[in-house]
């Protein structure tokens, strides 16, 4: 194989043996279309369902297709940074092994970055998910959006593509909360969008569980700014002010109406003072958390097999 490679495309995979070989054939077709040096690195994540023998059979009829094999499930982030730690080519393609998202759209990415784009994202402007999940990317990509200043209106697509000069200065760094979109966001360079097709997921389970989504959601929410923390102080004061401006109108009933009773008034000020402090160490503690991960230093993913 020629060291010197126009394409890598990375593929995370987590138990997806059911569209592995689905995978291969629709994107070695466009690949082979494009007539461009290519290479595909699919990094196997810790999986249980065969995944990992489905990609060495692939291995060893393709020499274009690299697998990678990680000592345990990291997450789907870590597995992409060990492919991006590999990846050769000049252009770097991502996308998910579910194929929700299409790889005939790969060319499309490519185009983008022929034209001088440091970085390109797909939009799944015709989204098969969930009102709750569409619902909930919106408020996170207007979140991302204000902290990076970049306004795309699909963070979360998984099919994306990079420059190798960005690639490089992103596998340098040293957080251990990573997300890519969000990381190419805060290289700077010109980002282009383009509308990508999204079907249903036909074969296997999705690995975004309820739970998991809201954990991804809280994780970028604090882990790429100190934000919140600053709007938490804003709110401390703003009810210290009300707190005070209640005690005046509780001591100005009783010196003009009596001993009024006000234990309702009372509670429900406790109740609602208790839940937001509650919430702020809650968030306190999250960024804590954050910091006792960070000085313990352990390895962001292990390579336990390389093919």
């Amino acid at each position: 194989m020629t060291d010197i490679l126009d394409l890598t495309v990375v593929i995370p995979v987590f138990n997806e043996q059911e569209t592995l070989d689905e995978l291969h054939t629709r994107l070695v077709a466009v690949l082979e279309k494009m007539a461009r040096p290519y290479e595909v690195i699919m990094v196997d994540d810790g999986s249980t369902d065969g995944s990992f023998e489905t990609l060495c059979r692939l291995n060893s009829g393709d020499s274009r297709i690299r697998v990678l094999r990680l000592a345990r499930n990291f997450g789907q982030s870590p597995a992409l940074y060990a492919g991006l730690s590999k990846a050769r080519g000049r252009y770097v393609l991502i996308i998910d092994a579910d194929l929700q998202v299409l790889p005939e759209d790969i060319p499309l990415l490519v185009a983008k970055l022929d034209e001088g784009y440091d970085a390109v994202s797909g939009w799944r402007a015709d989204r098969k998910d969930t009102l709750f999940r569409r619902a909930a990317s919106k408020l996170l990509n207007r979140y991302i959006a204000g902290v990076t200043g970049l306004s795309l209106h699909d963070y979360g697509c998984s099919l994306k593509g990079i420059r190798r000069e960005l690639v490089g200065h992103m596998v340098d760094f040293s957080h251990r909360c990573r997300y890519l979109p969000v990381d190419m966001a805060m290289l700077g360079g010109r980002f282009a969008e383009v509308v990508v097709g999204h079907s249903e997921r036909t074969r296997g389970n999705s690995k975004y569980g309820m739970l998991k989504l809201v954990r991804t959601a809280f994780d970028l929410i604090t882990g790429i700014t100190d934000a919140p923390l600053r709007y938490i102080g804003l709110l401390g004061w703003l009810m210290s002010f009300g707190g005070f401006a209640m005690g005046i109108k509780v001591a100005a009933n009783r010196v003009i109406y009596g001993n009024v009773n006000q234990l309702e008034s009372v509670v429900a000020l406790f109740f609602f003072c208790s839940g937001v402090q509650l919430v702020a160490s809650g968030m306190m503690c999250e960024y804590i958390g954050r910091i006792f991960i960070e000085v313990q230093r352990r390895p962001y993913f292990v390579v336990a097999e390389e093919r």
